[in-house]
């Protein structure tokens, strides 16, 4: 048996092509699920694989920091093989040898990190005792920054993606002379836009979340060089664990920063994924950026409210909700043919009825209760399923696709019904959308009580691809869909000119009334698109990234110290 150690999933594509090179299965071990288990769990773990080959696939080459962490966990395995497969599919042996050398990269990769932490404490217990610098956006003319420092590993997908896309792009449009900076590349983004890669560690050390420190200061010593002799106008960074750089970088060049806050970084890490050992740290750096930060542009009422709690002037905010680049998301430029060969590919017929969920399948998705009324739907209306040619595809992976193959993995009829594509690359989105009937948005609450805080872009690019959707009635998704239908009122006539109904809205996490809203959409393909025009009608609307950028660029007047 052939097992590959992952740090992130890989895109269904690298897979299929990973799987032809080595000519054998693999089963995959991701290092996230290694990491919810003890040291002495992981190291049992590893050891009961008897594996014939350990496979170490790096599909991006910012992977190859990661490296040496991995090799190491390869090497607990009882295994004849060990062998790193890099993007281009070249394959190299790992001799166990080299453990040594792994371990020595990864023991000074945990010292810089470490001495970097110590460093970063300081700094933001300087920062948090200064006031923001008094500047102003007032040089149109100059540079405007857009500063993405995720450290980001492997196929770029997910709403964050066409976020960033939007905003560069957009503002780019409007005639600002755009410089993007990131680790990751330039998915979506205008080609014509100049481009500044940044360079990650050279190697990861533990614990984790320390590296993020390490890359911070990595980040402005790069851009500080870099961009000294280049005038700016302002810098725009998205908000990432543990990183300052924009403020650093903000006061070093005197010029304002705009912050893109989601939601908290160290909230997320502690409730949607392994909390962080340096949890008040994270805070101290967000809190630094939230203090330093001239105007914060955020995507949700619900976290305007937080900034403000968290002691944020609120006409420093601006609340706007994440939106679509109508170029993309248009159905128009999808032919009946180009959705023909996608459910082709997935043998699909022509005339099924399908119902897509495209995510990263994170803990706030909700992917898993859909996988439960798919399941419901499988032991208890197999008929049913039958008699509409009702297909699933659930597009994407992630932390819960584990627990979702568990829920559905049992029934002998289940590629009958259901396909998991794995991840595809953001770009190829709107295609899947397009050969789709229903769109499914089952989102749920946050499991500690506290308000849904997203902006779910999925559900933007939904609208706009003008497909019925099936969606949670959650705060902000309840409210962009507000005026749609109940599960508990559903019409028995059809539609008129006159309805102007968005969706139907279900309860987050009801399985019950999940089940009954793909009943009503499957049985009625004339509600269907009364929806979909309607929803597209609305996204058009309201919801660009032209209309979102317009709503932050109306406060840079205000880019000055009035604390």
């Amino acid at each position: 048996m052939h097992y590959a150690i992952i740090a992130h999933p890989l895109s269904s594509e690298f897979q299929q092509k990973l799987q032809q090179t080595i000519g054998a299965p693999i089963n995959y071990l991701l290092v996230s699920e290694l990491r919810k288990l003890s040291l002495l769990n992981t190291f049992f773990t590893l050891r009961k694989l008897n594996a014939t080959k350990i496979l170490i696939p790096l599909e991006d080459s910012n992977s190859q920091t990661l490296l040496p962490t991995l090799s190491m966990l390869a090497a607990v395995a009882k295994t004849k093989s060990i062998e790193i497969v890099y993007p281009d599919f070249v394959r190299k042996n790992n001799k166990r040898s080299h453990i040594i050398k792994n371990f020595f990269q990864v023991i000074v990769a945990s010292c810089k990190s470490l001495i970097a932490a110590q460093k970063s404490q300081h700094q933001l217990k300087n920062l948090l005792a200064t006031k923001r610098i008094n500047v102003s956006a007032n040089n149109p003319s100059a540079i405007t920054m857009y500063l993405n420092a995720n450290l980001w590993f492997g196929v770029k997908a997910g709403g964050s993606v066409g976020h960033i896309a939007g905003i560069v792009n957009n503002l780019a449009d409007q005639g600002f002379k755009m410089q993007y900076a990131s680790v990751g590349g330039k998915t979506l983004i205008n080609p014509t836009i100049p481009f500044t890669q940044i360079h990650p560690p050279k190697f990861f050390g533990i614990p984790t979340e320390l590296n993020y420190y390490f890359f911070n200061h990595l980040v402005f010593k790069q851009l500080s060089n870099e961009y000294q002799n280049l005038p700016i106008h302002f810098i725009y960074q998205r908000n990432s664990l543990a990183n300052y750089a924009g403020v650093m970088l903000s006061r070093h060049f005197k010029t304002p920063l705009v912050l893109e806050y989601n939601g908290s970084e160290a909230w997320v890490a502690k409730n949607w994924g392994k909390p962080l050992k340096f949890h008040n740290l994270a805070v101290m750096a967000e809190e630094a950026n939230l203090k330093h930060a001239h105007l914060i542009v955020t995507v949700s009422d619900v976290l305007r409210d937080e900034l403000i709690a968290r002691g944020v002037a609120a006409e420093k905010i601006v609340s706007y909700p994440n939106c679509i680049d109508p170029k993309i998301f248009n159905p128009d430029l999808f032919s009946k043919q180009q959705c023909l060969e996608l459910r082709q590919r997935y043998n699909i017929a022509q005339d099924a009825t399908v119902l897509t969920f495209v995510g990263t399948f994170g803990a706030w998705h909700g992917v898993e209760i859909l996988a439960k009324a798919i399941n419901s739907l499988i032991n208890h209306q197999e008929a049913w399923l039958q008699k509409n040619k009702v297909r699933f595809l659930l597009v994407g992976d992630g932390q819960k696709m584990a627990e979702v193959k568990q829920i559905l993995n049992h029934h002998k009829s289940l590629n009958s019904y259901v396909t998991l594509t794995g991840l595809v690359a953001q770009a190829e989105a709107p295609t899947y959308l397009a050969a789709s009937d229903i769109l499914l948005s089952p989102h749920i609450a946050n499991a500690d009580g506290s308000k849904f805080f997203g902006s779910p872009t999925k559900l933007f690019e939904y609208m706009a691809m003008g497909k019925a959707i099936l969606a949670s009635d959650l705060d902000q998704i309840g409210e962009v869909l507000k005026n749609s239908l109940s599960i508990n009122q559903c019409p028995t006539q059809p539609p008129s000119v006159e309805n102007s109904e968005l969706a139907m809205l279900c309860k987050p996490g009801n399985i019950e009334e999940l089940v009954a809203g793909i009943r009503f959409l499957v049985e009625n393909r004339e509600w269907r698109e009364q929806l979909g025009a309607n929803a597209r009608k609305e996204a058009l609307a309201k919801y660009t990234w032209e209309q979102h950028v317009n709503a932050f660029l109306t406060k840079l007047p205000y880019i000055e110290d009035k604390s």
